[in-house]
């Protein structure tokens, strides 16, 4: 340890192992959240293309990092075509979302982080069981039946304008 007053030192200590575990979490999280939207998920491309086919193709549109090619378990090949700027991602999926080649329509998506989706998924599901919970609950009118009933907003503007 230095005598000198100037020098500051600053001990660190070890992290616990899941505490690693949820920092580097974390930090996969945050690189992959600054790359989403240089990210694009390719799909439903004619069976015989290979990255090489995508790499032509997507690279007029600017330069390309780097394409991972993947066959999937269910849906058949898809890819993943990463931009070096999202402006350049964002061209190529404008221009070449629902082009067809050798009669197969591409479908291209910006990426997301699979665990996030998920969440967003489960998170739509628990809303529609908790309004259908509600909706069984309940069987006496509610002011959303308002809604459903032809002419009622007409009604109820004309009943505000009277009240005013």
């Amino acid at each position: 340890m230095s005598s000198d007053p100037e020098v500051c030192l600053y001990v660190r200590h070890a992290l616990k192992k899941s505490d690693r575990e949820v920092e580097k979490m974390r930090e996969t999280l945050r690189y992959k959240s600054s790359k989403k939207r240089c990210n694009l998920y390719v799909k439903n491309f004619p069976p015989n293309w290979t990255d090489v086919e995508l790499l032509k193709l997507f690279s007029e549109f600017g330069e390309v990092e780097n394409i991972k090619f993947q066959q999937g378990e269910r849906s058949g090949h898809f890819a993943f075509v990463c931009f070096k700027q999202p402006d350049h991602a964002a061209m190529a999926k404008q221009t070449l979302h629902n082009s067809v080649y050798d009669g197969k329509t591409l479908i291209i998506n910006h990426y997301e982080i699979k665990e996030l989706r998920d969440l967003q998924i489960q998170d739509t599901i628990d809303k529609a069981d908790f309004e259908k919970y509600q909706l069984s609950q309940n069987s006496s009118f509610q002011i959303n039946d308002l809604t459903s009933m032809p002419n009622i907003s007409q009604i109820l503007q004309q009943l505000l304008d009277i009240m005013q």
